[in-house]
């Protein structure tokens, strides 16, 4: 699978996953108006397709209304809405605007192959943060025994001196004594 596919199949779950609220906003003033005309009526349709040619995304769903998104050949579309008449309502960042159904094709997906995929890269990035975890508990354990074996060298040394200091009172000692 491409990477331009897989780019677009990832965006096309986000967006699934997100509300189209214009779609539902456009229910509610319908509702409040109790009027749907025929030529208005649309589907909410949260897809990602892809243009096939160049493609221009009008205004309005009409073939002389002003062109306010341009697309070449092979680029992802994000259609938020399908109306009754062969129209598809597209987004782009902050821009709408319609084209032909007939200009973009649909992207199919191998769901199943996509959940393996899927899994595997799960997987795998579990197998990454085991192991930065196995290596900072290797050095918090290095930084441990290093500790310790300062203090030991420290407490020996101590020790010699000490030993030493005693040894030389106890010397002194002796010598006055003689």
């Amino acid at each position: 699978m491409g990477r331009r596919a897989l780019t677009a199949i990832i965006i096309g779950f986000g967006i699934l996953l997100c509300p189209v609220v214009s779609f539902s906003a456009q229910a509610n003033e319908a509702d409040l108006s109790g009027e749907v005309s025929e030529e208005n009526m649309t589907t909410e349709y949260s897809r990602i397709v892809t243009a096939v040619g160049a493609v221009d995304a009008r205004e309005e769903p009409d073939e002389n209304a002003a062109v306010t998104i341009s697309y070449h050949d092979g680029d992802h579309i994000y259609v938020t809405e399908q109306t009754a008449d062969g129209w598809y309502r597209v987004r782009y960042q902050d821009l709408t605007g319609y084209v032909r159904r007939e200009q973009v094709a649909e992207i199919e997906l191998d769901v199943e192959a996509l959940d393996e995929e899927f899994a595997v890269e799960e997987a795998e990035g579990k197998l990454v943060v085991e192991e930065v975890e196995r290596q900072r508990t290797e050095v918090r354990r290095s930084r441990i025994w290093g500790a310790v074996i300062i203090l030991l060298v420290l407490g020996v040394f101590a020790t010699g001196i000490i030993s030493a200091a005693g040894n030389g009172a106890k010397g002194a000692d002796r010598n006055e004594r003689d």
